[in-house]
């Protein structure tokens, strides 16, 4: 976890040595960029590391005003351990629950009929020939983790040395039936291929099956030969040997309640415990969010509170300080509940001068902060004076001043200002830190702005777990951090789940650069060069773009996934609420997007492209075609828009644009405030040494 007092971006820095002390050959690991307060990871490839060895690493950070020590060296040794294998199962449709047809696709009127008992692909008989086939999923258990799925088709023209036909395959966007045309099944087809001059033999169907199951939204996919290659006819569902129909064989793991959760750690606070662990292994069933209940038990049994959370952490309060307890967390979905997995005992303990006094301190400091933003408080220093437990926070706030002034005055620029500025506490639990001098106080924080436009108010809003970390030292009380309570808390998983833990970011991609055009035209200020306000319609695209949006506001409070989470956010919105079809390919490659269940759903398993926002923004410029806006008062509904650092090589961030009002841009996001504006997100690097550099507006085609 990486901090910076002025609340930048901060940059980590890793080594990795052998047990001799040595570099690791051809191992170059880039910096990582975070916002401050936030866990830091960089992900060692694969083939590197060798079971049972040891190594050492250790990590800086770093901000433009320099880097802090090296840490002491850390020791690693690897330790394979192989994860529990789920009894899968295999569904295979045939028949009735497969259905398949072939059109002409190059006529209008008098298309051929397809020869009885057969399919066909390619070019045959004068006319180009494409099969669509649409799976009947009934039978699928719902809830249940598709870990494969493969196309089967029996050659009808040929029975020894058949040349293996290669195939273009494409989801299709739009419903289609064999009464119409092969035309019309091609209008209705992604411009973009799942998968392309690929054998059906090694094209893995599953993540698309398994979005059919989630989305039910199976239109059916299409089928034709690569490259223009000879036609070639297949047997359908009418020929009488039924081992040559086509079939689609699927392999899945049936839905069950979820597995134990991992990792119950206690923090004892004042009259009260933190709680956090990790997720089970495996949620049980696909589709569904795990909840959890918590349920906080004395020496002997007795449960003495109850709570119930959809996010692996909880506060409870309200405990006694003379009494142990020990937490029992239990996973549930609608299968059932898991086992049970209990914490050691822990204790509260009092505080000294009591915890009210320092959620007082916390709040006080969150509204200094927030008179800076509207220009109640000059400067640091007034907000400190004008506080009556100012001495408490004036060197951390001293060291935000240049930001939070920096953006207010951007603003007042462009006319455009902080009405107000609010923050909420609650769920609070304060404790003693590992060091006796140190107090930390965890809080959920609220906080809300306005950014008033030419008279008219939009808000902007954030709710996170917090972690403000306090040092006494003869009698004085100093607030030292804040930081982001779920990453400072976090334990890695000791088998594979970790890679779910955090933001999949590899040392292979990490220093390449954003290779993009059509960022938008930036003033001297940062801001987007303004050349009036283009109408704006209410679609961005054939990805829905309101659905887009939609599906991003009202989930804007869903569980971060990863401790770096805004791109996988845009992403679930693209597909949950966009409905954008995956891409087939291998996990690290640009042209794939894709989400999937892995070792037999086990783990959710997740493309660069899917939770990477520059992986992203390449995927969708590149191999989607998406349309550039070439300035912010053109954006509509459901674009993505992305963010690029000035000492950053790529882009870091993503966001879904919810409305343009005035001109201003309204975004949702999983950020540091899920609902905020493009002057805000500006605004707050202003003044900074790593302010934002290029700002880029797409409009995401699928089709």
């Amino acid at each position: 976890m990486v901090t910076d007092p002025s609340q930048g971006r901060v940059s980590s820095e890793f080594t990795l040595k052998d047990a001799a002390g040595s570099p690791i050959p051809g191992l170059t690991l880039q910096p990582v960029w975070t916002d401050s307060g936030y866990r830091s990871a960089v992900q060692i490839p694969d083939g590197v590391l060798t079971d049972g060895a040891t190594y050492y690493w250790n990590a800086r950070a770093c901000t433009t005003v320099g880097c802090s020590p090296w840490s002491a060296q850390q020791k690693l040794t690897v330790r394979v351990r192989p994860l529990p294998v789920p009894e899968s199962k295999t569904l295979t449709l045939i028949d009735g629950k497969l259905a398949a047809a072939s059109a002409a696709t190059d006529c209008d009127a008098a298309c051929p009929a397809t020869p009885d008992g057969k399919i066909l692909a390619g070019r045959a008989d004068g006319h180009d020939w494409a099969t669509w086939i649409k799976a009947d999923l009934t039978s699928l258990p719902k809830g249940s983790f598709v870990t494969g799925a493969k196309l089967s088709l029996t050659r009808a023209d040929c029975i020894t040395g058949c040349t293996a036909q290669k195939f273009d395959l494409f989801q299709l966007a739009a419903a289609w039936s064999p009464s119409q045309s092969g035309n019309e099944l091609l209008a209705a087809a992604s411009d973009d291929s799942y998968a392309s001059g690929e054998e059906l033999t090694v094209t893995n169907l599953g993540p698309m099956v398994q979005s059919w199951a989630e989305l039910g939204d199976n239109t059916g996919l299409l089928l034709r030969a690569a490259d223009g290659a000879p036609g070639a006819a297949y047997y359908s569902a009418a020929v009488g040997d039924a081992a040559k129909r086509p079939q689609l064989t699927i392999q899945y793991v049936p839905p069950s309640a979820p597995g134990p959760v991992e990792d119950v750690a206690v923090g004892a606070g004042d009259k009260g415990l933190l709680a956090r662990w990790n997720p089970p292994l495996t949620g049980g069933a696909a589709g569904e969010e795990t909840g959890y209940t918590v349920k906080v038990e004395t020496t002997d049994g007795l449960v003495v509170a109850e709570v119930e959370t959809t996010v692996p952490r909880s506060v409870i309060t309200g405990l006694d300080n003379s009494r142990a307890y020990r937490v029992a967390v239990t996973a549930h979905n609608t299968f059932g509940n898991g086992p049970v997995s209990r914490s050691a005992l822990s204790q509260p303990a009092a505080v000294s001068g009591g915890p009210d006094l320092y959620k007082t301190y916390v709040q006080d400091y969150l509204e200094a902060r927030g008179r800076i933003m509207t220009g109640g408080s000059l400067t640091a220093g007034d907000a400190a004076a004008e506080s009556s437990h100012g001495a408490v926070f004036r060197d951390l706030l001293q060291a935000q001043e240049e930001g939070l002034v920096g953006a207010r005055e951007a603003l007042e620029q462009r006319g455009q200002s902080y009405s107000s500025a609010s923050a909420e506490l609650s769920d609070v639990l304060v404790r003693r830190g590992t060091n006796s001098a140190d107090v930390i106080v965890h809080a959920t924080v609220k906080e809300s702005e306005t950014v008033r436009t030419d008279g008219v108010d939009d808000k902007t809003e954030g709710s996170s777990d917090k972690r403000f970390t306090f040092t006494v030292k003869d009698g004085a009380v100093t607030l030292a951090t804040e930081a982001d309570d779920a990453s400072a808390g976090l334990t890695l998983s000791p088998t594979a789940a970790a890679e779910a833990q955090v933001e999949p970011e590899g040392s292979e991609d990490a220093d390449l650069p954003a290779d993009d055009d059509g960022a938008l035209d930036l003033d001297d200020n940062g801001f987007p060069v303004t050349y009036g306000v283009s109408r704006v319609a209410t679609l961005a695209s054939v990805v829905d773009g309101s659905g887009t949006a939609n599906w991003a506001y009202k989930n804007r409070g869903t569980k971060w996934e990863y401790k770096q989470d805004c791109t996988n956010f845009v992403s679930k919105a693209l597909y949950y609420g966009g409905h954008m079809k995956f891409r087939n390919g291998g996990r690290k490659a640009d042209h794939s997007w894709w989400q999937e269940y892995w070792l037999f759903g086990s783990i959710k398993n997740k493309t660069y492209t899917w939770a990477g926002a520059d992986n992203l923004r390449r995927h969708v410029t590149k191999y989607r075609h998406a349309k550039t806006i070439s300035r912010a008062g053109s954006a509509q509904v459901g674009d993505v828009i992305f963010f690029k650092w000035k000492q950053e090589s790529r882009y870091n961030h993503a966001a879904v644009v919810r409305a343009n009002s005035r001109g201003e841009l309204h975004l949702v996001q999983h950020g540091i405030k899920t609902l905020t504006t493009l002057s805000d997100v500006i605004a707050r690097y202003k003044n900074k040494k790593n302010s934002i550099e290029k700002i880029l507006i797409v409009r995401v085609k699928d089709r």
